[in-house]
């Protein structure tokens, strides 16, 4: 029999997950501070405000197998416990919640405590926070992007002077709560660039009312009109919901110009 038609049999015969609450046995403290199990993977998932979160699923990635891995839900209290089996392999852990929001359903990636890869025989503790923004352990951010083209790059009143995409000046309005919840805060801010585009790098997830200013430095600021990447009318303002481009990547992808 060969090596990994052995191993494959140890982990049908070994690997069992569940969720799980504390079971009282001194090792958890409530908190998400567990002690380290052999054979195992646990921890606590929290949300957005540091509450348990339940519902969460957790994935032990099996980094010596391909398709193998060991899933679970956090419960109730926000804990899961992953019983690993006992094949000598290395796991990589991530955790994802998913959420309905103004009649669409959205995918989040949570943010580990420790996104290091771990033994079997050495257990590890990874707890797992949502969060609407910020950066990503592996790159990338947690937030949403919203993207913006210039479909004019002419400015009507200096026509030897191209128009910049870095002095458009955009202003995101919360219309009604965010995806967590929460209330949210108008955003001003002018755009970078990424590999994905131009724009807004890291954005809460919400349903957004968006205006423009054109605001060169030194110069008076000036309305621009927007509408949505391949859309009809522009408008002073327009309200809109990300989009999901991938799995748990979202974006609004917009236009503009002047009047």
């Amino acid at each position: 029999m060969s090596w990994s038609l052995s191993l494959l049999l140890m982990l049908g015969s070994s690997i069992a997950c569940s969720a799980c609450s504390s079971d009282g046995d001194g090792k958890e403290d409530g908190g998400g501070n567990q002690q380290v199990e052999t054979n195992v993977l646990k921890g606590k998932v929290l949300d957005t405000t540091g509450k348990p979160l339940a519902g969460a699923q957790v994935v032990a990635d099996n980094q010596v197998l391909q398709n193998s891995t060991v899933s679970g839900t956090s419960g109730s209290d926000g804990t899961y416990r992953l019983e690993l089996g006992k094949a000598a392999v290395t796991w990589n852990a991530s955790a994802q919640i998913q959420r309905q929001y103004n009649g669409k359903t959205y995918k989040f990636d949570l943010h580990p405590s420790n996104p290091a890869s771990f033994a079997t025989n050495e257990g590890a503790v990874r707890d797992f926070t949502w969060k609407l923004t910020g950066e990503r352990p592996q790159g990338g951010t947690y937030g949403g992007k919203v993207l913006f083209n210039l479909t004019a790059y002419v400015d009507p009143e200096d026509p030897n002077t191209p128009l910049e995409r870095e002095n458009v000046e955009l202003t995101l309005t919360p219309s009604g709560p965010l995806v967590d919840g929460s209330a949210g805060a108008p955003l001003t801010a002018r755009g970078t660039n990424s590999g994905d585009g131009f724009g807004l790098q890291d954005v809460a997830l919400g349903r957004y009312t968006v205006t423009a200013r054109y605001a060169p430095a030194g110069k008076t600021a000036r309305t621009m009109v927007v509408r949505l990447n391949g859309g009809d009318a522009y408008s002073s303002s327009l309200t809109a919901d990300f989009q999901t481009i991938a799995s748990t990547v979202q974006r609004i992808d917009l236009e503009m110009k002047f009047p």
